[in-house]
């Protein structure tokens, strides 16, 4: 049996000495998992993808990435082995090429070129001047899930160990999300993945989903075994159908009337 790559071993966090945003928080990740932590806003899940990428570094309880406890690891190496993608990841003013490259120094024009088609992206980059096409500054001349998709293009490249989308997917129109959900899976055929999402949808087939409420982990199971309990899970999946399903028809009603 494969040993954790990552392991968070009763993770206690804190900002303000007396609330915890993480309360007793324990889970690990297995090479080649899809591993899901849920909840909704505030629960503390971003906090989580904070302290494994080194960017919050007081905490209580054992966080250990292959064994090696998170601190004493350097931050130059902690990137080579774990890349993440959050929701408002960055680009840069320049070409299509120099935000993709930047990852990857070696990449040739047929590697970027492949990391593109992975994301869906490449027909409209070749028709807007290819990997030359000029990108603003934030990527002000995309569409938001065009930016997503291209930030996940250049995490592909960076080609780490594990890899971790915090609510990755959201705010993006519903074209966008699907796209991007999919190479989050086709990642994950070699890549271990750490998925944070508020958004249940998204996460039906992973191999283990964490519901986070008020920083503890309230539930933990397949989907399928969540939904058979009728907890926290079961009552945040019925509630974002039922507005999704809303949403649909109140869009009916407008095409109707236009």
């Amino acid at each position: 049996m494969a040993e954790p790559i990552l392991t968070v071993d009763h993770l206690v966090k804190s900002y303000d000495g007396k609330t915890n945003v993480l309360d007793n928080v324990s889970f690990a990740v297995k090479p080649g998992e899809v591993i899901v932590v849920v909840g909704p806003s505030g629960c503390g899940k971003s906090t989580i993808a904070g302290l494994i990428s080194g960017k919050n570094k007081k905490f209580n309880g054992r966080l250990t990435l292959s064994g090696v406890p998170i601190g004493d690891i350097a931050e130059s190496e902690l990137m080579r082995h774990v890349t993440v993608v959050r929701h408002n990841s960055y680009l840069f003013k320049g070409t299509v090429r120099e935000n993709l490259i930047m990852a990857d120094l070696g990449a040739d024009d047929e590697k970027l070129k492949a990391v593109l088609i992975k994301v869906n992206l490449w027909d409209f980059v070749s028709e807007n001047g290819g990997l030359d096409m000029e990108i603003a500054e934030k990527g002000d001349n995309l569409s938001g899930g065009q930016c997503q998709r291209l930030c996940i293009a250049r995490a592909i490249l960076h080609d780490s160990e594990m890899y971790i989308f915090d609510e990755a997917a959201s705010n993006i129109d519903a074209e966008s999300e699907g796209m991007i959900m999919d190479a989050i899976h086709e990642l994950a055929k070699t890549k271990t993945v750490l998925l944070i999402s508020h958004r249940l949808f998204n996460v039906i087939s992973s191999d283990n989903i964490y519901m986070l409420k008020d920083g503890e982990i309230a539930e933990s199971g397949t989907h399928e075994q969540l939904m058979k309990k009728s907890g926290e899970y079961f009552r945040l999946f019925e509630s974002q159908r039922k507005l999704e399903e809303f949403g649909k028809e109140d869009a009916d009603v407008c095409r109707e009337i236009s």
